[in-house]
């Protein structure tokens, strides 16, 4: 199980955004690797865990988000991979919209 989507937004613009989705949906940053891109996530009870991985896209302009279990736990993954994505996509829109980002 793996969820991609594409982004027209560098990857510090996303991964910001997702610093702050992270924390609107109570979930928990367990670690964070702002370099390369990937973060581990789980919910505040640590049921299971799940991986946010994003890649350069070409044109650079674009990045591509993954999300992927964690660990054993698929579920978790399932379960809020998609509310991640859509709030990511959302307040993108909303931001675009609004031509903050340019």
């Amino acid at each position: 199980m793996n969820m991609s989507r594409f982004f027209p937004y560098e990857k510090s613009i996303v991964i910001n955004a997702l610093y702050d989705i992270i924390e609107a949906l109570g979930l928990y940053l367990n670690s964070a690797n702002s370099a390369r891109g990937m973060l581990l996530v789980s919910d505040m009870e640590h049921t299971g865990k799940m991986c946010i991985a994003l890649n350069f896209a070409i044109p650079s302009k674009q990045t591509q988000v993954d999300i992927f279990p964690g660990g054993s736990n698929l579920k978790f993954a399932e379960r809020w991979g998609p509310a991640v994505l859509n709030e990511l996509s959302e307040r993108v829109k909303r931001v675009h919209q609004q031509g903050e980002v340019k």
